[in-house]
């Protein structure tokens, strides 16, 4: 199994007022002023930051109130971000996306535990289900945050993918013309050789419960309208330094925001863009939607298995969790913002989920004991036992 880690933080909060309005339409794209490729093959295109809304481009939050040595954090931002591919200057890179038919998305449920009677594993097809490794707290918030360990998942199949998450969403949430509906956002660390070549930042939004993907409803990355990019080196489907086990860990810190009606997007060491808050609430009380707040945060493993058998694909570094720093992948740090923005510890006993112990696994702990904070290693080797086979 080929192994890689970054720190992701996802973090969330929500501070309402008028948001911008995506761009139109995401084939063809207005304005785009240079193409270039990528050292691990990804096609960029090059827009004005302003060709993606009909408005003005956002205002970011604050930076967040961190003491940090200067030299230590670009020492580390060149350590985990490299070379970055350059477009025309004032303009935001746009992923093109695969032409591969991506897997359908959605959260997981209290039907996906394997204690739950629903969950056979002895099916005579797996294809297109979802193997979990879940925490979540139910919690009224404005998002959350923490640090991922970011290994290169071994996948069996292209069309299987392993990725290490948060999504902040909310429920029951009134939709014109149709019934209520779950909105979500979320972002993490993924391996999808059908999605990009090599594992990268990834994010993901739903305004419709997982249904029709499409502009302005939901879809992977930029596969759609409706992210809006601002940072012109750090993107969702970008790859960084990767982890070994028993060799250099590296973590990434990824978070969501919800600020000025808008869901932020922190990855390392900035804001790179954002959801739209007028993406949620077309048609209803903004109140109503995602756009006011989330009432649940989640961090977890997932795998996507592509064929019939269950699938050898790894989560994590595809170490059991008990292994520990060094071999488990882990998610830490973890924390979530209540209603006024204040950073809250977060325990995630509301949502445990685990779909197949003897595939995969995790191990909690809330104690805030370690400078680990709120965290949980999780992670295994998915059908046989074996680590990258």
């Amino acid at each position: 199994m080929k192994f890689s880690t970054l720190k992701a933080t996802a973090l969330a909060a929500i501070l309402q007022t008028t948001s911008a309005s995506p761009m139109r339409g995401r084939i063809g794209l207005p304005k785009v002023l240079a193409t270039t490729t990528t050292a691990h093959g990804q096609t960029l295109d090059w827009i004005l930051p302003e060709s993606q809304t009909d408005g003005e481009i956002a205002q970011p939050p604050p930076p967040p109130l961190q003491k940090r040595d200067p030299h230590a954090t670009q020492a580390m931002v060149r350590a985990l971000l490299g070379d970055t591919t350059q477009g025309p200057n004032g303009t935001v890179p746009i992923l093109r996306p695969s032409s591969n038919t991506k897997a359908v998305k959605r959260l997981p449920t209290k039907e996906d535990d394997e204690r739950s009677p629903k969950v056979n594993a002895a099916d005579a097809s797996n294809a297109g289900k979802h193997w979990y490794a879940t925490t979540g707290q139910n919690v009224l918030n404005r998002g959350g945050k923490a640090r991922y360990s970011l290994f290169k998942a071994f996948t069996e199949k292209d069309s299987d993918f392993s990725l290490l998450q948060t999504a902040v969403f909310r429920g029951n949430v009134p939709r014109a013309g149709s019934n209520p509906v779950t909105q979500t956002v979320e972002a993490g660390w993924i391996n999808y050789p059908d999605q990009v070549g090599a594992p990268h930042l990834f994010t993901f939004f739903t305004t419709n419960g997982y249904g029709a993907a499409g502009d302005h409803l939901g879809c992977w990355n930029t596969d759609c309208a409706g992210w809006v990019q601002v940072d012109k080196d750090i993107h969702p489907g970008l790859t960084f330094s990767l982890s070994t086990i028993g060799g250099t860990q590296y973590d990434l810190e990824i978070g969501y925001l919800l600020y000025g009606g808008n869901w932020w997007l922190w990855c390392l060491d900035r804001y790179i863009g954002y959801y739209p808050g007028s993406l949620f609430s077309k048609g209803v009380k903004a109140a109503d939607t995602l756009a006011d707040h989330g009432e649940i945060i989640e961090f977890y493993g997932e795998i996507f298995n592509g064929e019939d058998a269950l699938t050898t694909t790894d989560m994590g570094s595809g170490e059991w969790p008990k292994t520990g720093l060094g071999k488990s992948a882990y998610i830490r740090n973890i924390q979530y913002y209540d209603k006024d923005g204040i950073a809250r510890n977060y325990n995630g006993n509301d949502q445990l989920i685990v779909s197949d112990s003897q595939r995969y696994d995790l191990v909690t702990d809330w104690s805030q004991d370690t400078n680990f904070g709120s965290h949980f290693f999780l992670g295994g080797p998915g059908a046989g036992g074996k680590v990258n086979a």
